[in-house]
C-alpha cells in the first residue's frame, strides 16, 4: 500500500527484485565534546529565522538542537563504517554496516545502542484510486484574486475574505515533504515563486542530492494547491508563501527508511527557520521484510514519524498532514503522523461538504479527535504534470489547502504560536461543538479563525499595556511614615477607578476613589502598623495594577 496520499492510478504492475540494505541507526550517549561550543553560539547551527521563531514562541535552544557530534561521526568513518544520515533530535546516525553493537562500540565507545532502519525496495503499483476529470472553472466576481479553477475549494473555507485583507502567506516559510516535485523548476504556475526568490531551498533525502525536480509529480500537484499562481487560471491558498521542498518518499516502495528521511527533513526545515511543515505522506503498512504498525501504534508516541512531527511542533513549527486514504479499506483509520497530538490532521470532503468515502477516520488509538478538520479533497482542482489544470482526489490535496490557510493566518498574526493557530482553526470549524470521527471539528472558516486570533492579540496587547501602565505608577516616598503620594498615569484604554491599601493576607484596609483627570493622589495612612502592604490600583475593566509599599 503506497502512502503517498493522492489518488493516482498507473495502469498495470511492475516488478523488481528485493534489494537488502543493511542500514542501522546507531545512538550516542551525548552530543560530544563540542556541545558547549555549539550552545554558546546557536547561530552557527540555526538560521536567524529559526532563532527568531523560537524567541517568538518562547522556545529555548537546548542540547536537542545541537548537531550530532562530528567527533563521533569521524570515529565511525575512520573505523570503516559508512555514515549515510544523522539526526540531532534522535542523537543518532544512519550507518551501513554488518558489525555487531559490541564491534561498533569498540570503534566508537560513545555508541549506546543500535536499531535497524529496515530498508528494502520493491517496485509495485502506485496509488489506490483515480478521479481525474476536467471540471468547469468557476471564477470570483471580484476581490483580490481571480482564482480560476481553484475558486470552489478556496471559497469553501472562506479564504478569499483573508486574501482580501492582504494576507497571502507572504513572509511565511513552508516546508513541503513529498515524493518529488517534477518540473516545478519550469512550469509557469510557479514562475512567480521562482522569480521572486520564494523557492528558498530543496533537497532529495532519498538520493542525497538536489534532484527533486526530476522525480515524481505528486509533490508538484500538492504544491500547486498552496503556491500555484496563474491569475484567471489557477491561484492557490497561499500564493505568495515561501517554500522549501524535500523529497523524502519513493513511489516504488514503503519502508521505515522513508520515516527516517522525514525526520531528517524536519530537522533540516527547523534549522532554516520553517514556520510550517506540510506533508501528504503517511505510514502504517510496509513492504515485505518490514514491520507493519497496528492501530494501537496510532497513539502519537510510538512511530518514528509521529515523534519527529511532535519534536518539530515543540520547536514552534506547525505540522499539517493528510489523514490518509484508508476510509474505504479494512484499516479505515488515520495513519501516522496524523496521530500526533500536536499535528493538524486533515481529512477530505466533496464540494457539498460531505465526507469523502476514502478519507481516513478517527479517533487516534488514544482517543484524540482525528482528523482535526477537513477541506475539499474529492475532485480537487490542481496543477498536474505538464502544467495542466486537472482534478484529482485524495487527502493529499485537502491537507495543503489547510496549510495554505495556516500560512495566511501566520502572516496576519506573526506572534501567535503554532498551537494558538491550530486551536483557532479548530474553533472556526462548523462542527466544533460536536466533533466526530469522520469530520473532526469540521470545515474551518478562515476569517473566523482570523477573528479568534485577533481576540488573542488584543488580550496580549492589553496585557502589554497593563504592564506598561503599572511600570509608570509612582509612589513617593516609599518607604514612608504613612503619608505618601501616588501618581497614577493617564491612558487611553486603561481607566483607574479606585486606590486600595491591601494587607499581606489579602484584606482591604482602606480605599479611596480616583478622581477623574487627577493623576496625583495623597494617601494618609498614619494609623497603619509598620510593615509591608500592597498598593492596588483597581481598573474599570476589573483588572488591577499593584505596587509594594513599606510603612515604617
Amino acid at each position: 500500500m503506497k502512502q503517498v496520499l493522492g489518488c493516482f492510478l498507473l495502469m498495470g504492475l511492475s516488478f523488481g527484485i528485493l534489494k537488502a540494505q543493511n542500514k542501522q541507526w546507531v545512538f550516542f550517549k551525548d552530543k560530544g565534546p563540542e556541545t558547549q561550543v555549539w550552545l554558546s553560539n546557536p547561530s552557527s547551527f540555526l538560521s536567524s529565522k529559526a532563532i527568531s521563531r523560537r524567541i517568538n514562541h518562547g522556545v529555548t535552544v537546548n542540547v536537542g538542537d545541537v548537531p550530532v557530534s562530528a567527533t563521533y561521526l569521524e570515529a565511525l568513518q575512520a573505523g570503516g563504517i559508512r555514515v549515510t544520515g544523522k539526526s540531532k533530535w534522535l542523537n543518532a546516525a544512519v550507518v551501513e554496516s554488518s558489525l555487531t553493537l559490541a564491534e561498533i562500540q569498540a570503534i566508537c565507545p560513545a555508541v549506546t545502542g543500535m536499531q535497524p532502519v529496515r530498508s528494502m525496495t520493491t517496485a509495485k503499483q502506485v496509488g489506490e484510486m483515480s478521479s481525474a476529470q476536467n471540471r468547469s472553472s468557476k471564477h470570483t466576481a471580484g476581490g483580490t484574486f481571480d482564482y480560476g479553477a481553484a475558486f470552489d475549494q478556496i471559497d469553501m473555507m472562506n479564504l478569499p475574505c483573508l486574501h482580501d485583507k492582504g494576507y497571502t502567506g507572504s513572509g511565511v516559510l513552508l516546508a513541503q515533504f513529498d515524493s518529488g516535485f517534477q518540473d516545478v523548476d519550469v512550469i509557469s504556475a510557479f514562475d512567480s515563486l521562482r522569480q521572486a526568490g520564494r523557492l528558498v531551498s530543496y533537497y532529495d533525502f532519498v538520493n542525497q542530492d538536489s534532484g527533486v525536480f526530476d522525480e515524481d509529480w505528486h509533490g508538484l500537484a500538492v504544491l500547486s494547491t498552496i503556491a500555484g499562481y496563474l491569475p484567471t487560471v489557477y491561484v492557490g491558498t497561499a500564493p505568495f508563501v515561501s517554500v522549501a521542498l524535500a523529497r523524502t518518499e519513493t513511489v516504488n516502495s514503503e519502508t521505515h527508511q522513508e520515516e527516517s528521511n522525514w525526520l531528517m527533513a524536519a530537522e533540516w526545515a527547523d534549522s532554516m527557520g520553517a514556520d510550517i511543515i506540510q506533508s501528504s505522506l503517511g505510514y502504517y503498512q510496509f513492504d515485505q521484510g518490514e514491520v507493519d504498525y497496528s492501530y494501537a501504534d496510532m497513539n502519537g508516541n510510538t512511530t518514528i514519524i509521529s515523534k519527529a512531527a511532535d519534536w518539530a511542533a515543540s520547536r514552534g513549527i506547525l505540522v499539517c498532514n493528510s489523514a490518509g486514504n484508508e476510509g474505504g479499506s479494512a484499516w479505515r483509520y488515520i495513519i501516522s503522523p496524523c496521530d500526533g497530538d500536536s499535528v493538524l490532521c486533515v481529512g477530505s470532503v466533496d464540494l457539498s461538504g460531505v465526507v469523502s468515502g476514502f478519507s481516513s477516520v478517527g479517533p487516534s488509538s488514544d482517543f484524540q479527535v482525528k482528523p482535526d478538520v477537513v477541506a475539499m479533497g474529492s475532485s480537487t482542482s490542481l496543477v498536474a504534470f505538464g502544467g495542466q489544470v486537472m482534478n484529482f482526489s485524495g487527502t493529499s490535496f485537502s491537507s495543503p489547502q489547510i496549510a495554505g490557510m495556516v500560512a495566511c493566518l501566520m502572516e496576519a498574526h506573526p506572534l501567535r504560536s503554532n498551537m494558538d493557530i491550530i486551536e483557532a482553526v479548530r474553533k472556526s470549524a462548523d462542527r466544533f461543538g460536536s466533533p466526530d470521527s469522520l469530520y473532526g471539528y469540521g470545515l474551518p472558516d478562515a476569517c473566523r479563525a482570523d477573528s479568534l486570533l485577533s481576540i488573542l492579540d488584543a488580550v496580549d496587547d492589553m496585557a502589554d499595556e497593563l504592564q506598561a501602565f503599572e511600570s509608570f505608577i509612582q509612589v513617593h516616598p516609599n518607604p514612608s511614615n504613612g503619608q505618601f503620594q501616588v501618581e497614577v498615569p493617564t491612558h487611553q484604554r486603561i481607566k483607574a477607578v479606585k486606590i486600595q491599601i491591601v494587607g499581606m493576607d489579602g484584606s482591604v484596609i482602606m480605599a479611596q476613589p480616583v478622581e477623574s483627570g487627577n493623576t496625583l493622589h495623597q494617601m494618609k495612612c498614619e494609623k497603619l502598623s509598620a510593615g509591608t502592604y500592597i498598593l492596588e490600583i483597581v481598573l474599570s475593566g476589573g483588572q488591577s495594577a499593584t505596587k509594594k509599599i513599606v510603612i515604617r
